[in-house]
């Protein structure tokens, strides 16, 4: 009995985090993804439709606008699975890098399949992190150690993900655009206790 209670817990804290990011969401898949005919005419269903990434981008803009202590500035980003843009936005204001790095941030949690928060704290020395600079790039991902990027997963189908830079609450924009277009989202990675800094915006 002690064992199977010792392979239960090793289990559920060495699942990746992935799991993490599943859950069930208020729209069901079929109204996530693209349409039959165009899955037909692509070969491929579970990726999000441009309509939903559109209202994402959109419920992201809108908390951006009314956020406390004034309004933000972000860059989103949609991506496929496969990693191309569905939709994306820059607000104005926005430096360039804040643009680089919710591109950068949307394809650490389309690659790793978990928020780029998450990342950075499972990676959390510097040799963690340089290992894995470059894994990814030949296929146009990344790993980007900074929270801002989630992956969008529906009926435990993931269907893209969002990347949001720039401003000073990038995982809360994204994280509430989900919520408000989706439904419900898995609770966000909570920081570690005494560890770096996993949330600083860029």
């Amino acid at each position: 009995m002690k064992r199977a209670t010792t392979i239960a817990f090793l289990a559920a804290t060495l699942a990746p985090a992935a799991v993490l990011a599943q859950g069930a969401t208020a729209v069901p898949l079929d109204k996530a993804t693209v349409s039959k005919e165009v899955a037909q005419r692509t070969l491929i269903k579970n990726q999000i439709s441009a309509t939903v990434a559109r209202q994402i981008v959109d419920a992201c803009v809108d908390f951006a606008r009314n956020q406390a202590g004034g309004p933000g500035n972000y860059a989103i980003f949609v991506l496929a699975p496969n990693g191309d843009i569905v939709d994306a936005h820059v607000m104005d204001g926005v430096l360039p890098i804040g643009a680089e790095t919710g591109l950068l941030k949307a394809k650490t949690a389309l690659y790793a399949r978990t928020p780029s928060s998450a990342v950075a704290q499972r990676f959390s020395d510097v040799e963690g992190r340089v290992i894995r600079l470059d894994l990814g790039k030949e296929s146009g991902l990344a790993y980007y150690f900074v929270g801002g990027g989630l992956p969008i997963v529906v009926e435990n189908n993931l269907i893209g993900a969002i990347g949001v830079g720039g401003g000073n609450m990038d995982e809360q924009c994204a994280y509430q655009a989900l919520t408000k277009v989706l439904g419900p989202q898995p609770p966000l990675p909570a920081p570690r206790a005494g560890g770096p800094s996993t949330f600083v915006s860029a």
